[in-house]
């Protein structure tokens, strides 16, 4: 039968009532057969604050307080062949993306591309080259796998969140994977780097057994800053401070039932001539059934200016109940309460040395 015939014969069973659309394809299997994944979630939330005022300082994404927030709508379409060309695409709408604008240059849009990278993948080898996420830290951007409403305080003071350059990863096996990269600059996830210096990353992870995880990742740089309070911020002006950056981040994972997930997360980021941050968080998940779990964090971490500046001490107490009525639907009820050694939490139009907030947060996932 010529291909002509084929056409007009599928064509005409298309057209009796009750036959042939039950087995017309969808575009989920479409993209299936093709290789193509589809995926996505919205969330949504509402937060309280402890203290007076509608700010949480020190916070990732979730500075507003005491309003309903749309955080994140998010469709992520990936082409990742075991061997050959690939291309992975990541769009977000929502309150989040006025953060991850940020990095580049503009705080207004509630639309952002925090991933789009082209892959290459072949012998153990895999090459990314766009925009990707960061090797550092324990906790992630995308609310469909942060354990908590709330990111940690070493996710918002020490770790990028994303990278724009070039990342090779190479699986020796099993047990072993190595990951080493050129990037624009770490510390400020730069979309456009400020100077000629790159940042080197460069990660190894284990994976000695299926319930043990143990991953090292260092980013060695040289940047351009200029000062934002105490804080270093990314240069916008002709008065800059180039300096040496260097963040060293481990993370250790340890599941030793199904209900019982322990981690933790350890950084030392140090600004020469301006600043040393270091700190750790402790992580404990027990999913009680498949509709119910607790999660909890613990964290500490410092503040040290290498120049005339109070040194600031932290400390991160977060308990999160889950509740899951579907698998594609969650949500999160937490309290978080931080302290420090000097006034620096907003409190109404003054300072103090507490403060923290109640937050539900809903998921939907796709």
């Amino acid at each position: 039968m010529s291909n002509y015939k084929k056409l007009l014969s599928v064509a005409g069973l298309a057209c009796l009532p009750g036959m042939a659309f039950a087995d017309t394809p969808t575009l989920s299997s479409i993209l299936e057969a093709s290789g193509i994944s589809i995926s996505g979630y919205t969330s949504a939330s509402y937060s309280v604050n402890y203290n007076e005022g509608n700010r949480l300082n020190n916070r990732a994404y979730d500075s507003p307080t005491d309003t309903f927030t749309i955080d994140q709508a998010s469709l992520t379409l990936g082409y990742a062949p075991e061997s050959g060309f690939g291309a992975t695409v990541n769009l977000l709408a929502g309150e989040d993306s006025t953060v991850i604008n940020g990095n580049y240059g503009d705080n207004d849009s509630i639309f952002s591309l925090p991933t789009a990278y082209v892959s290459y993948a072949g012998g153990g080898f895999t090459v990314i080259a766009g925009r990707f996420g960061s090797l550092a830290g324990y906790e992630v951007t995308a609310d469909n796998a942060a354990p908590f409403v709330s990111r940690s305080f070493l996710f918002q003071n020490t770790q990028p969140f994303f990278h724009t350059g070039l990342r090779v990863t190479y699986k020796a096996s099993d047990l072993l994977t190595f990951n080493l990269g050129a990037v624009n600059s770490a510390p400020q996830a730069s979309t456009r780097d400020a100077n000629k210096q790159k940042t080197l990353e460069a990660n190894v992870t284990l994976t000695p057994t299926s319930t043990v995880l143990v991953a090292l990742t260092n980013y060695l740089g040289v940047d351009d800053f200029e000062f934002g309070g105490t804080f270093p911020v990314a240069a916008s002006t002709d008065d800059t401070f180039t300096t040496r950056t260097n963040l060293t981040d481990l993370v250790a994972q340890w599941t030793p039932t199904e209900k019982l997930t322990l981690a933790f997360n350890g950084d030392i980021a140090d600004f020469k001539g301006i600043a040393t941050t270091r700190g750790a968080a402790f992580y404990g998940f027990y999913k009680f059934t498949d509709l119910v779990a607790l999660r909890g964090r613990v964290e500490i971490a410092e503040f040290r200016p290498k120049f005339d500046a109070p040194v600031d001490k932290y400390k991160v107490y977060t308990v999160a109940l889950v509740v899951s009525p579907s698998s594609s639907f969650d949500i999160i009820a937490e309290s978080r309460f931080d302290t420090a050694n000097n006034d620096v939490f907003l409190d109404g139009d003054g300072l103090k040395d507490s403060g923290g907030n109640f937050a539900v947060k809903g998921i939907f996932k796709f």
